[in-house]
C-alpha cells in the first residue's frame, strides 16, 4: 500500500512479553512508527526466543535506555515530545515511581495517549497482584472445574487474556487518536486483561446477572464436534441449531430416524444420537465426506496441524504468510489479517536488534516521522 492508515503516528512501547508487543505489532503493520524502549543488556525477555520475538516485533525500531538513570530518563522524555502514544505494561505504580506516569507525561504533552496494560487494572484489590494469562482466565470464569478434577483440565493453548488485552489496547489507541482530532486532548487508557476477558464472557455472564436460565454456548447440538473418518482423519461439524443442515447431514449419512428432529429435541437426545453419528461418519472416507459436506452447504472444517495450516490452500491464496529479509534466521512471517481495499498492509522492517536505533533516534528524536 502506498500510504498506510497510521502513517505519521509514533508510539513508544515499554510493554513487554505478549499483550503490548502484539498490540503494537498490529499498529506498526498499519503504518505507526513503533519504537521499542528496552532495558540495556537484555532487552525484552522474549528476545531469548528468536521465533517469539520475531513474531511480535517486525516493523519496529529499538532503543535501549536505562530509565532509572538521569541520562536515560531525559532521553525518554525527548522521545515523548515527538510521540503520539506511550504504551506500558508494568505493574500499576511503576511508571509513577519513575516519574513517567500518565499524569506526568500528559502534563508535559496534553495530546499524548497513554496506555497501561496490566493483569487486573490500575485500581481495585487485585491491582498490585502479579498474574499471567492462566490466572486471568481463571479469574474470568473460563477455567472452573469440579473440585478434585484440576489435573484433568487441559491448559488452554492460546493465551486469551494476552490476546484480548492486545486487541482492546490497539482499539483504544485508534479511538483516542480519532477523538484527539476534534478535542486536541490525549487520553489515559487502562486496559485490564481480566476486564477484557470478562467482556468476552458476556453471553455467559448475562443470564446469571439477570436471573435468566443458563445454556451452554455453543448449544450442545450433536452435529457440533470433532469426528473421525474411516481413514483416521479428523474433521469438524459445526451445526449450531441449523435444522436444514442437520436434515441434510442425516440424509447423507443414512440416518433418517433423526432427520426430522429439531434443535431442542436433538440437543436433549445428544447422548443417544452421538454413537450413531460417529459410527456413520466413521464409515466415510475423508475426501468423499469433505466433498459431500461442501456440496450440501453443511458447516464443517478440517482439523489441521501447524504445518498443515501453513500449507492450506485457503491461507496461501489469501497470502497470510509473507517472506521478508532474513534477520537472526527468521525469514517468514504471519501477515496481519486486515485487507484494506483488497490490499495487505505488508512487512517493511525486520525485527530490530537491541538498541539498533539508539544513534538514529537519540541524536535526533524526531527522525523518521
Amino acid at each position: 500500500m502506498a500510504t498506510l492508515p497510521l502513517t505519521g503516528v509514533r508510539i513508544l512501547s515499554l510493554a513487554e512479553q505478549y499483550p503490548g508487543p502484539y498490540a503494537t505489532l498490529l499498529l506498526a503493520d498499519l503504518g505507526a512508527d513503533v519504537i521499542m524502549v528496552e532495558r540495556p543488556g537484555s532487552g525484552d525477555p522474549s528476545r531469548r526466543f528468536a521465533g517469539l520475538f520475531a513474531s511480535f516485533n517486525r516493523n519496529k525500531r529499538s532503543v535501549a535506555l536505562d530509565l532509572k538513570s538521569d541520562e536515560g530518563h531525559a532521553a525518554f522524555l525527548e522521545l515523548v515530545d515527538s510521540a503520539d502514544v506511550v504504551m506500558e505494561g508494568f505493574r500499576p505504580g511503576v511508571m509513577d515511581r519513575l516519574k513517567l506516569g500518565a499524569d506526568a507525561l500528559r502534563a508535559r504533552k496534553p495530546g499524548l495517549v497513554f496506555v497501561s496494560i496490566s493483569s487486573f487494572g490500575q485500581h481495585g484489590p487485585l491491582a498490585g497482584v502479579a498474574g499471567h494469562d492462566l490466572s486471568v482466565q481463571a479469574a474470568a470464569g473460563m477455567l472452573q472445574v469440579p473440585v478434585g478434577q484440576e489435573a484433568q483440565l487441559a491448559l488452554p493453548m492460546l493465551p486469551l487474556g494476552d490476546i484480548a488485552s492486545a486487541m482492546f489496547a490497539a482499539m483504544g489507541v485508534v479511538s483516542a487518536l480519532y477523538a484527539r482530532k476534534s478535542s486536541g486532548q490525549g487520553a489515559s487508557i487502562d486496559v485490564s486483561m481480566l476486564d477484557c476477558l470478562v467482556s468476552w464472557m458476556t453471553p455467559f455472564l448475562m443470564p446469571p446477572m439477570n436471573q435468566l436460565p443458563t445454556r451452554e454456548l455453543p448449544p450442545p447440538d450433536p452435529g457440533y464436534g470433532i469426528f473421525l473418518t474411516a481413514d483416521q482423519r479428523q474433521i469438524t461439524l459445526s451445526i449450531a441449531g441449523e435444522d436444514s443442515m442437520w436434515a441434510a447431514l442425516c440424509e447423507m449419512l443414512a440416518l433418517p430416524q433423526f432427520a426430522a428432529l429439531g434443535e431442542d429435541e436433538r440437543s436433549r437426545r445428544a447422548r443417544e444420537i452421538d454413537p450413531f453419528l460417529r459410527s456413520a461418519i466413521g464409515k466415510q472416507s475423508y475426501e468423499s465426506f469433505y466433498q459431500q459436506l461442501q456440496a450440501q452447504g453443511i458447516a464443517f472444517g478440517p482439523v489441521l496441524g501447524l504445518t498443515q495450516v501453513l500449507q492450506d490452500p485457503q491461507l496461501q491464496l489469501r497470502g497470510m504468510t509473507q517472506a521478508f529479509a532474513e534477520a537472526a534466521g527468521i525469514r517468514n512471517y504471519v501477515r496481519q489479517p486486515l485487507l484494506i481495499d483488497g490490499q495487505p498492509t505488508g512487512i517493511y522492517r525486520a525485527p530490530p536488534a537491541l538498541g539498533e536505533h539508539n544513534h538514529e533516534l537519540l541524536v535526533n528524536p524526531a527522525v523518521g516521522r
